[in-house]
């Protein structure tokens, strides 16, 4: 079983129009900050957690509820026009519909199936004003109250008034119901058999990894199993206790200490000021409460330990505890991982991926969804399981990143070029909504700061992101572009004049650079260093090629410069000398570049791109 679909209304930065996405077994969520990956996993929890902060979570602050749909509400109450019986009061409504139930998961959801097929069921929690609030009667007492404050301040505008209509928040209740009908109230022992996990992006591991309170983490995975596992360590402790009693140093303290006891303390009855030693209680409950982990092969305390180890060490006790057990009545469980990169090592940050998503595949009772910041993260997992989030007109979108991809041959032919070659710098695109593919790692380095002349701006603070396809392998990530996700796309590509890719660039403008495209292909003639050598033969523009021709080629450079003098650059002479030193000729120039107040001529057809993506 899993959800497979989860709808939400009104929840946090989610509004009025339900945000509505599919999941998967196994779910990647990446997107911005901000953009609701937390609020997302968090809304889940409000059908799903047995967190006991989780219970007091379901009635709803004033901040859980959508600010726009707040103010939209407090705007229809000031609006007269709207008759009182038909201001409606917002609802948070979050819906989760499950399939692939098995036979024992079937018996749980019986009562909440949602289609007559009988193979999804759907679990709602509505967050609404109480059956006994009269809506009618609030609504006219604010409106008496707004009219006798503009009667007495009549310069105060709407905006102003709007403050003084206080939410009715404590006229709100919540449910969670099954299948179609809000009266089919979920029964809180069914419920309980479908538990969430989460691990929040402020986890504290350290506090977690320490069994001394009943909700600690450590402590509920040690108490899950039946008590009588430990009865061997109730032996123990029992003879321990005598051995305590009898221990001579342990009497002469007692002995003593029950003396100045009772000198200085009132006796009320014999034995009151009796005191005795006492190692642990023999409830299985208090002796668990005394253990805590030792991690490493030089055993370190958790307290002591460092953060990166304390975070993978809390994943693993969350993974345990999935591992199945017929004791425990649950019959399925979703887990929910904020950022697991948190204080970890790119290689760890793959290595700890990849052993996530196995554990998955394994466990047929299991969903995992994992929210990330991290490109060694998303690019160690399976595409097809990868949803991107974002902002589009104050909403938010969702898009998985092969939506649109066939199954044909084509399809698989992309599908498996980009899963093997989107390693960890190239999926950091997904993290833009506007992006410039460029052929080589020399229009990598120079094309930031070229932009960075053009506009006075860096190419980060319009969102935008650089990606090399190491070569002319632009389809592949044009079929991803044209599917909807990013806004703009620019392609810098050489023209290969003469060449027998020569037509490559212009099929790429015929099949992707169509009418309303996001796609726009700049081609150059011959390629992109000769474009700009072309472009700055002289002037200013040329005092910057030669001194960065001087430092790649500190003997072949100044020979070159001083056989020129004041001549203007040959261009295929100037390309020869950098032809096998483009990436060292491109920190170079950019060096050049950087300087304060430079002059250099920005080839025409990057420009071009440069125009388009910036608008």
């Amino acid at each position: 079983m899993y959800i497979s679909n989860i709808s939400i209304k009104n929840y946090r930065n989610f509004g009025n129009e339900p945000f509505k996405t599919k999941l998967k077994k196994f779910t990647t969520i990446i997107g911005e900050n901000n953009i609701g990956k937390t609020n997302l996993l968090e809304s889940i929890g409000l059908i799903l957690s047995q967190d006991i902060t989780m219970f007091r979570k379901r009635m709803l602050q004033l901040d859980d509820i959508n600010y726009k749909t707040r103010i939209k509400f407090k705007e229809d109450v000031l609006d007269t026009t709207i008759t009182p019986e038909n201001v409606k009061f917002p609802e948070v409504e979050v819906q989760l519909t499950f399939e692939e139930m098995d036979t024992k998961q079937l018996s749980v959801v019986g009562d909440w199936f949602s289609d007559n097929s009988m193979n999804k069921a759907k679990l709602t929690y509505l967050f609404r004003p109480s059956n006994g609030f009269n809506c009618k009667d609030w609504v006219e007492q604010q409106r008496e109250y707004i009219q006798k404050l503009k009667e007495e301040n009549k310069d105060w505008q709407e905006e102003k008034l709007l403050n003084f209509i206080e939410f009715p928040i404590k006229k709100y209740q919540y449910l969670i119901y099954g299948g179609n009908d809000s009266t089919n109230r979920a029964d809180p022992y069914f419920l309980g058999m479908l538990k969430l996990e989460l691990l929040d992006a402020l986890r504290d591991a350290k506090r977690e990894l320490i069994a001394n309170g009943d909700y600690k983490l450590l402590f509920r995975v040690l108490h899950q199993n039946d008590a009588t596992a430990y009865e061997d360590i109730k032996g123990v402790l029992s003879n321990l206790d005598e051995k305590i009693k009898d221990n001579e140093q342990l009497k002469n303290i007692r002995k003593t200490l029950i003396e100045q006891l009772e000198k200085i303390s009132l006796q009320e009855t014999t034995g009151s000021n009796n005191v005795d030693f006492h190692f642990s209680s023999l409830e299985t409950g208090e002796i668990l409460k005394k253990l805590s982990l030792i991690y490493g092969q030089e055993p370190i305390s958790i307290e002591r330990n460092g953060l990166g180890r304390n975070n993978l060490l809390y994943i693993s006790l969350i993974l345990s505890r999935l591992a199945p057990d017929d004791n425990i009545d649950t019959c399925f469980r979703i887990v929910g991982i904020e950022e697991p990169e948190a204080h970890l090592h790119p290689h760890l940050q793959r290595h700890l991926a990849g052993n996530i998503q196995s554990i998955n595949e394994k466990r047929e009772d299991l969903q995992i969804i994992l929210t990330s910041h991290s490109t060694h993260i998303t690019s160690a997992l399976n595409m097809d399981n990868m949803v991107v989030l974002f902002n589009e007109s104050g909403k938010v979108k969702e898009h998985f990143l092969l939506d649109g991809f066939g199954n044909d041959k084509k399809g698989k032919v992309h599908r498996h070029y980009l899963e093997k070659y989107l390693d960890a710098t190239k999926s950091s695109m997904f993290y833009a909504r506007k992006i410039i593919l460029v052929e080589g790692i020399a229009e990598e380095i120079i094309v930031p700061v070229l932009y960075q002349l053009f506009s006075k701006k860096s190419i980060e603070s319009i969102g935008c992101n650089i990606v090399n396809v190491n070569g002319v392998a632009f389809k592949h990530f044009l079929e991803i572009i044209k599917n909807g996700y990013f806004i703009k796309c620019a392609v810098l590509t050489d023209g290969d004049v003469g060449k027998k890719t020569e037509n490559r660039a212009d099929n790429l403008k015929k099949e992707y650079e169509t009418t309303n495209s996001p796609i726009k292909v700049e081609v150059n003639k011959e390629t992109f260093e000769k474009e700009l050598i072309s472009a700055n033969k002289s002037g200013k523009g040329k005092e910057l090629l030669l001194n960065a021709l001087k430092a790649t080629r500190p003997i072949n450079g100044p020979k070159y410069i001083a056989e020129i003098g004041d001549k203007d650059i040959d261009t295929n002479t100037f390309f020869d000398l950098i032809e096998d030193y483009k990436s060292e000729f491109a920190f170079n120039l950019c060096d050049e570049l950087k300087k304060k107040d430079v002059e250099f001529e920005i080839p025409t057809y990057i420009k071009n791109a440069f125009e388009f993506i910036k608008g």
